[in-house]
């Protein structure tokens, strides 16, 4: 997964972090750090539409540790919203089957016309090698965005077909809060030398507080679909990935493109 290791979700935590594309360090003997951008457009039906960004350094002290740091913004119809983020990962052990921890935090405020909010979303996981071919992560979500709130536990089943293909499925339901989430993913990766590919369609009741921020009534049991694709390539020391995403709640449907490039600040390392 370290070529193309992202997916578009939403803020309740559908499908994971942009930036975590450029998570993994580049195929180096000694790793090196990386800056990692992003920009997004999107549609919305009846409201118009938003657009975004961030922007993340990456500083990896060993192949199995990083840590990182940035900012991103992002807009959507009546509502746009600031923030700070802190991103680490470390792997346990020394064996080719360790697992590895991981954290992140956003963090910041914004407004809805002229009504301030204040956005927070913690997430804290691992990953752990069952077999040479299956994996399984656990993850846990904590979701403060406007008047949506609770926890989002997460489990996935990895499968690797081969060393270039591999399978996720994953099942989250929220705990307490207002959230009433059970989200079904099923996600396929593709990772060659140069290029990557992933797709991946997410179901089940939702009321995710990306689409609360702008004024829509969305109770306990809101039916959501999404679907999204992308690919990505190795041109230089930089990877690109774009990702189309299209998300259905109630029958308000945003689609979203988002380009993402993470730069390797020296050497050549290289897409797998």
């Amino acid at each position: 997964m370290r070529a193309v290791a992202a997916a578009i979700g939403l803020a309740s935590g559908a499908c994971g972090s942009l930036s975590a594309m450029a998570d993994a360090p580049p195929a180096t003997a000694t790793a090196e750090d990386r800056l990692v951008f992003s920009a997004d457009g999107s549609t919305l039906s009846g409201d118009g539409g938003g657009s975004g960004g961030s922007a993340t350094w990456l500083h990896y002290f060993s192949p199995d540790t990083v840590l990182g740091g940035g900012a991103e913004y992002q807009r959507i119809a009546n509502a746009h919203w600031t923030t700070g983020t802190v991103t680490g990962s470390v792997g346990l052990g020394q064996s080719q089957a360790k697992p590895r921890l991981y954290a992140e935090i956003h963090e910041g405020a914004g407004d809805i016309d002229t009504r301030g909010f204040h956005y927070l979303l913690a997430v804290a996981g691992v990953f752990g090698t069952l077999t040479p071919r299956l994996s399984l992560q656990l993850e846990e979500r904590r979701i403060d965005i406007d008047t949506s709130h609770g926890n989002l536990p997460k489990l996935a089943l990895l499968f690797k077909f081969t060393p270039h293909l591999l399978a996720t499925a994953s099942y989250a339901y929220s705990v307490g809060g207002n959230l009433g989430t059970r989200l079904t993913a099923l996600r396929l990766d593709y990772t060659g030398s140069e290029f990557g590919g992933m797709a991946g369609v997410v179901w089940g009741p939702a009321a995710p507080a990306v689409f609360d921020l702008f004024g829509q009534s969305l109770s306990p049991g809101t039916s959501l679909t999404e679907g999204f694709a992308g690919f990505g390539k190795l041109v230089g020391r930089t990877t690109w990935l774009v990702v189309g995403d299209y998300q259905n709640v109630a029958g308000t449907r945003r689609a979203t493109i988002t380009v993402t490039c993470a730069h390797t600040l020296r050497g050549h390392g290289q897409l797998q």
